[in-house]
C-alpha cells in the first residue's frame, strides 16, 4: 500500500512540477517537421533552428508553432520548496548568566535567540 502511495505522488508531482507533460507534444513536433520537409525541404537541423532557435517568429503557421514541445508553458505547473530548519550550534544556557537563563527559560520563543543580542557591541 505505502508503494502504491508514493508511486501515485511521484506521479503527480512529475505530472505537474516539471516539464515532463511536454513531452506528450512530440507527435506534434514530428507532424510539424514532416510538413515543413515536405513543403520547404528543410533538414531536422534547419527546422529545429527555425522552430527553437530564433526566438518567436510571427509567420503563416504560427498557430502550429505554438503546439510544439516547449513553445509555451503548460498551466498547472507549480513548485515546492523545502527548508531545512537551523540546527543549535551551542546550548544558550551555558552562555547566559543566571538572570538570562531565568528570562530565556520563561519564554521558549526566545529559546532560538543568542544571548549575545542582549550585550553591547564590544568596541
Amino acid at each position: 500500500m505505502n508503494r502504491l502511495v508514493a508511486a501515485l505522488l511521484l506521479v503527480l508531482y512529475i505530472g505537474t512540477a516539471t516539464e515532463l507533460p511536454q513531452l506528450a507534444k512530440v507527435p506534434m513536433l514530428v507532424l510539424h517537421f514532416l510538413e515543413h520537409a515536405e513543403r520547404d525541404h528543410l533538414t531536422l537541423g534547419e527546422f529545429l533552428h527555425e522552430h527553437y532557435m530564433r526566438g518567436d517568429v510571427y509567420d503563416a503557421d504560427r498557430a502550429r508553432d505554438l503546439q510544439l514541445p516547449f513553445k509555451v508553458e503548460l498551466p498547472g505547473a507549480w513548485s515546492i520548496a523545502a527548508s531545512v530548519p537551523p540546527q543549535p550550534s551551542a546550548d544558550l544556557h551555558q552562555f547566559a548568566s543566571p538572570l538570562e537563563r531565568s528570562f530565556l527559560r520563561d519564554i521558549p520563543l526566545l529559546a532560538g535567540i543568542k544571548t549575545s543580542i542582549w550585550h553591547p557591541p564590544a568596541a
